[in-house]
């Protein structure tokens, strides 16, 4: 790698956006175990936020948009300046040591504390195919591992993620060189495969959450990478002076985008009461309203007002960002386990308990994220990347003659 590449891009709101994001889909997994009704009152102010808390599942979908425009942010930036891509071998190992050991580690510590010791594999054959489907990264393709595990039900989201990583470099590459052909088959494959899927198809679960249902939800990330490389191209960095009207443009953006999502997540709340086939549905149809509306959020977010911009890019933010993977992976089992083991059945009825369970939820799993992130998938990185360096070394040492 040149000495005098680029520095790599820090678009400082996009942590806000990813640890808010993760805080609100664990925000729903937890109010699944408690029931924590979600409406306060201030004063004469009533502020209602049980149709997000019902809804917030949908910020998977962001999460998706987020990995999209990073992912292909290298090769908007490339299209516009001399930057050199990261090779294949490169991209998979920044992929595999950053993703592998924690995804692994929860497969494992579930199998072992908590499957195995409460006996919830009746029949040998389930244990098998739940196991080694996580581990290879196909569970979403089977019904029982993928509805049904008795691992981690969020780890679905980490296989479509590793789905698209293993066929990153080829997309990423046909998309800098041909953007137009390459985002419109994958747009097209994307709706005509949620079409299929919301006309003809009659039990949608286990459809609705492929790797095809999201490729849009990737372009529209690639687009939102492209149009940044294009802004800030012209209007010079967000970080900088920026003109007046910018800031404004740029406020009125991500003012419009907050109210566009919150829109769609009182439609979704609202298909979601009709029982979970209509939930699905819901999920089909506003699935490229939402990513629009996140990404135009996120847009507008990157050019607006400093002290605005602060409430998504400072010392707090980056940290939740650092550790939102792990907490991610962990939020949901632990609250099913903390509901399970340390709440009695009236948790559903008393708004005393349910306050407890929620905070405590959130503690120990930001805990858990921390000695994960800090204590495991950091140092398994290193330790992953400085081994395939002496490899590398051994390979090319030159031979000393006998």
């Amino acid at each position: 790698m040149s000495s005098d590449r680029p520095a790599k891009w820090d678009i400082g709101v996009l942590h806000g956006f990813r640890a808010i994001m993760v805080l609100l889909v664990a925000n729903f997994h937890i109010w699944q175990q408690g029931w924590l009704y979600q409406t306060f009152q201030i004063g004469p102010i009533t502020i209602e936020m049980d149709f997000l808390t019902r809804s917030s599942y949908i910020f998977v979908d962001g999460m998706i948009l987020l990995s999209g425009f990073l992912l292909f942010l290298p090769y908007a930036r490339s299209m516009d300046e001399e930057y050199a891509l990261p090779g294949v071998g490169e991209f998979y190992l920044n992929r595999f040591a950053r993703i592998v050991p924690s995804y692994v580690a929860s497969v494992l510590l579930m199998l072992v504390c908590v499957a195995l010791p409460q006996k919830l594999y009746p029949d040998p054959r389930y244990l098998h195919l739940d196991l080694w489907s996580h581990l290879t990264f196909t569970h979403t393709f089977f019904r029982m591992p993928y509805q049904y595990s008795n691992l981690n039900g969020v780890l679905w989201t980490v296989v479509i993620e590793m789905q698209m990583y293993l066929l990153w470099p080829l997309v990423g590459r046909c998309a800098q060189k041909k953007p137009v052909p390459t985002m419109l088959v994958m747009a097209a494959v994307a709706w005509l495969y949620r079409a299929v899927v919301y006309y003809r198809v009659g039990d949608t679960a286990m459809f609705i959450n492929q790797l095809p249902a999201f490729l849009d939800v990737y372009v529209i990330g690639m687009l939102g990478a492209v149009a940044y490389c294009k802004l800030r191209r012209k209007l010079g960095d967000p970080d900088g002076k920026q003109s007046p009207l910018v800031r404004s443009a740029g406020l009125l953006l991500f003012a419009a985008g907050v109210l566009l999502v919150g829109a769609i997540a009182r439609l979704q709340s609202n298909a979601g009461v009709q029982g979970l086939d209509q939930l699905r549905l819901g999920q089909l149809r506003y699935r490229l309203p939402l990513t629009l509306s996140l990404m135009v959020c996120m847009l507008g977010a990157m050019f607006m007002p400093g002290i605005l911009r602060r409430l998504f890019s400072n010392k707090l933010m980056r940290f939740l960002a650092t550790i939102s993977y792990n907490f991610y992976i962990w939020h949901q089992v632990l609250s099913v386990q903390i509901a399970q083991h340390w709440f009695p059945a009236t948790l559903h009825s008393d708004s005393n308990l349910q306050w407890c369970f929620t905070v405590m939820c959130y503690c120990v799993s930001i805990v858990v994220a921390m000695a994960f992130t800090y204590g495991w998938e950091q140092p398994c990185a290193k330790w992953i990347r400085r081994g395939v360096q002496r490899l590398k070394a051994l390979v090319h040492a030159p031979k000393t003659a006998e």
